[in-house]
């Protein structure tokens, strides 16, 4: 994983930490993917998922991947969320004609438990050492309108100051907008703001043209070999504990 910056470098000074919800605070159900596509009449392994889901990042990114009709293309949020389904699903090896009822089974899943539900080690702790720290927490995503439901679900809406989530809002990322709305509710110079998102095209892109501090979480290297001046860190976890230790450090200064 290439980085330009270190996590203490990036993180020095922060005083408002901007994070994206999905394969961010919430990670892809990798294994559940795999599973649903067997039971379907696919059989492939989590492990090629993966290798999907980078592919259709890429792909998305590139202005290809597969973007059908199917009965909640409407919905918020949903004409993303099943292109990037969709993608991987063919990806994999799922044939296209058959994506749009595909997509219908995944939404019902995802309705009653989102796809990306798995919470990073020790997430809520160190996101409350930030907060103690007086540093706000904000969860900035392109969702479908149900983060609020699914964190408390999980658990973890507590560990957030405010959840600005696109489907609720009608704003997508990149549109500053969406990122304003956080800005407005806590008031921070530009270059005291670090967004975290695992999207080139979405996260770092609204938030470099708003002059936030900006990286890529990007753990399985989707993105090796592309946008190397974007900095990458090992995750929020690892970047929490760096603006506590900033924060320590300016404190303890005489």
């Amino acid at each position: 994983m290439s980085s330009s910056f270190s996590d203490d470098s990036l993180a020095a000074g922060v005083e408002l930490f901007l994070l994206d919800a999905g394969n961010t605070v919430i990670f892809l159900d990798h294994a559940r993917i795999a599973a649903t596509l067997t039971r379907v009449g696919l059989p492939v392994t989590r492990e090629r998922i993966v290798q999907c889901e980078g592919e259709a990042k890429r792909a998305l990114e590139d202005g290809g991947g597969t973007r059908v009709r199917w009965a909640h293309v409407d919905a918020p949020g949903a004409r993303s969320w099943g292109s990037m389904i969709g993608t991987i699903a063919t990806c994999a090896g799922f044939a296209e004609a058959r994506v749009p009822e595909l997509l219908e089974v995944f939404w019902r899943e995802h309705v009653e438990l989102n796809l990306w539900w798995l919470v990073p080690e020790g997430l809520g702790d160190a996101l409350d050492a930030v907060r103690a720290c007086g540093v706000p927490v904000v969860i900035v995503s392109n969702s479908e309108g149900m983060l609020d439901a699914l964190f408390a679900h999980l658990d973890i809406a507590r560990h957030f100051d405010l959840v600005v989530d696109s489907g609720k809002l009608g704003i997508e990322k990149p549109d500053p907008r969406i990122w304003q709305v956080a800005l407005a509710a806590f008031p921070t110079a530009p270059d005291r703001v670090l967004h975290l998102g695992d999207t080139w095209a979405t996260d770092t892109i609204g938030a470099e043209r708003l002059g936030y501090r900006t990286a890529l979480i990007d753990p399985h290297g989707f993105y090796d070999a592309r946008h190397p001046s974007v900095p990458r860190v090992t995750g929020v976890v690892e970047v929490a504990r760096a603006i506590v230790r900033n924060a320590s450090r300016r404190s303890a200064a005489p």
